[in-house]
């Protein structure tokens, strides 16, 4: 997409009379004021236009963070431990140890049965 310039003093005075006609009748009948706001209103689109999608740009990075991290969060690895049996290499080592995917349906804790059918 093609940038196009706009002249920052006619978006500038679009601003103003605009601000202007809210509090003085003056500003909205005056046709001197109206041809003025005629000629300004393509650079204050412009003006306008690039506000708008800077704000948009910022909240859709505050949005990619955001489910960055979320991702991240669901993505962990789920570790579990279960106790030594009597088995000597057991008693050495310690009892089986397992990491196991988020998004698997099986989860190995020592209260589950892995026996569902």
């Amino acid at each position: 997409m093609e940038s196009k310039d706009y002249d920052r003093v006619n978006a500038l005075v679009y601003e103003a009379i605009l601000f202007l006609q809210r509090f003085f009748k003056f500003f909205r009948v005056n046709p001197i004021i109206k041809q003025i706001l005629e000629n300004c209103r393509p650079d204050w689109v412009e003006f306008r236009t690039r506000i708008v999608l800077a704000e948009i740009d910022k909240q859709v990075e505050q949005i990619h963070k955001a489910l960055d991290l979320e991702e991240a969060e669901q993505q962990k690895p789920i570790y579990s431990e279960e106790p030594a049996d009597d088995s000597e290499a057991q008693r050495l080592l310690g009892g089986p140890m397992r990491l196991s995917a988020p998004w698997t349906s099986y989860k190995s804790d020592s209260s589950s049965s892995h026996e569902h059918n």
